[in-house]
């Protein structure tokens, strides 16, 4: 397999779904085009304390499954607030973002630390948010921002692929985009993050906070 080198970004544009071969190995770094995208990826490493690790390439895998099921539907999306939510949206289960609060919810906090900064408006902040704090929800979220539910259905897509795809092609994650961006160790770091976080896992998979009840 050939690499790409980390931390290049494309002088052209960054690296999207339609780029991905399975003879070729990506990397998060190429999908960056914007200084708060760099932050929040920055801000996962900060947390997890791994360039490149498992996490890295977990919300690497997600956002290029969002990406397409949005590109393919004709859906559009806010890029830079995509991309954000998918580096971000478990960063809460790591000592670096966590309070000891519902990892969920520690992800949102986490994420607004590292872009309001960027002064983006409160609305789009807010859907970044949401969708760190929505993406467990068991029933769709098409009624908040778009980018909540691309977020919720790629993590389903990314975790529980046999069970649903939302029309995404299983040969196509299996011969692509798991080549492209591996899931070595994905399944026991999965377990041994389980294990140590149920407590705090539990109440983000099935009572995310109810629209405008959110304390983050």
């Amino acid at each position: 397999m050939i690499s790409g080198a980390p931390g290049a970004v494309s002088s052209n544009r960054p690296l999207t779904w339609r780029d991905i071969r399975g003879t070729v190995r990506r990397h998060a770094d190429e999908l960056l085009a914007t200084e708060a995208e760099t932050a929040a990826l920055n801000a996962l490493r900060a947390a997890t304390g791994e360039t490149e690790g498992g996490m890295e390439r977990h919300t690497m895998r997600q956002y290029l499954i969002a990406e397409r099921i949005a590109d393919v539907r004709g859906i559009p999306y806010d890029r830079e607030l995509l991309l954000c939510a998918s580096f971000l949206h478990d960063s809460g289960l790591y000592g670096a973002a966590s309070t000891g609060d519902v990892y969920i919810k520690d992800s949102a906090r986490y994420a607004r630390r590292t872009l309001e900064p960027f002064g983006w408006p409160h609305e789009r902040l807010r859907a970044c948010l949401d969708a760190c704090e929505q993406h467990h929800a068991l029933t769709t979220r098409w009624w908040m921002a778009t980018e909540v539910e691309l977020v919720r259905r790629a993590d389903l897509v990314e975790v529980y692929p046999e069970l649903r795809r939302f029309g995404i092609p299983r040969a196509w994650l299996k011969q692509e985009l798991w080549q492209a961006v591996p899931r070595a160790g994905f399944w026991p770091e999965t377990v041994e993050i389980t294990r140590t976080h149920w407590r705090r896992m539990l109440p983000g998979m099935f009572q995310p906070p109810a629209p405008g009840q959110s304390s983050t």
